[in-house]
């Protein structure tokens, strides 16, 4: 499910409850691919909510060895491979290089306008896409485990860091070629995911009745200021 599609499938849910007119929307769309945290303003929360999101965001990911493919993960075609695997201590002796501010070319399978066209729309087709580095901050990365043709990691990162980019970036510096099989979104702003509410146990509450179940107030973020129409919810674990 797409992240539009989570928020379709919520705002039907919701009618019975609000009818047809009010505003509900996420705030940072994820990857097709990808899982984890979306976070989903309701009513004047909607609007509210993407100030919450300009922080920073925390993604878990593995980064398998050996092909490169289209669009930085499992979706596309197969473009480059390598027979070449670094070891673990090649994967941490890099990290360092991938931390801190830099300059990161934003991938041509992306929802960045080019011409008033989406990138990977143009991408799809086979035209030539070209997009210009943008400065970006890795706050944190680190290797959490170390396989022998994949590792997984995990990066706390500045809005509009590509984590598909930096795992082929990272792959080329240690001498491969690689892409990502999974992403996983774990914390976005002042949300994290282990306090997020998964999309069945919503369901279940919606159907019920019970659709305040899982709404936050605003006040739990302090730099907004509440009211008490503007709620949001603890966010979606897709």
């Amino acid at each position: 499910m797409s992240s539009a599609g989570v928020v379709g499938f919520i705002k039907h849910r919701l009618k019975p409850y609000l009818g047809k007119s009010f505003k509900i929307g996420h705030g940072g769309t994820l990857d097709p691919f990808a899982t984890g945290l979306l976070p989903i303003g309701l009513g004047k929360a909607t609007k509210r909510l993407q100030p919450l999101l300009e922080g920073s965001k925390t993604y878990r990911f593995t980064l398998q060895f050996g092909t490169q493919t289209t669009t930085g993960d499992p979706e596309g075609e197969e473009t480059l491979t390598s027979k070449n695997i670094p070891s673990k201590t090649e994967m941490e002796s890099i990290l360092p290089r991938f931390t801190g501010p830099q300059q990161q070319t934003p991938p041509a399978f992306s929802a960045l306008k080019v011409g008033g066209q989406r990138a990977y729309k143009l991408a799809r087709k086979g035209e030539q896409v070209t997009l210009q580095p943008r400065t970006i901050t890795i706050h944190n990365l680190s290797l959490l485990n170390y396989e022998k043709t994949y590792a997984v990691l995990e990066a706390t990162v500045s809005k509009g860091t590509y984590i598909r980019t930096l795992g082929e970036d990272m792959a080329k510096a240690a001498g491969t070629v690689g892409h990502l099989t999974t992403l996983q979104r774990t914390a976005h702003g002042p949300f994290n995911i282990s306090e997020a509410t998964s999309l069945e146990t919503l369901d279940n509450a919606l159907k019920t009745g019970d659709w305040k179940a899982h709404l936050l107030p605003l006040d739990v973020c302090p730099a907004v200021e509440n009211t008490p129409a503007d709620v949001t919810t603890k966010g979606e674990s897709k």
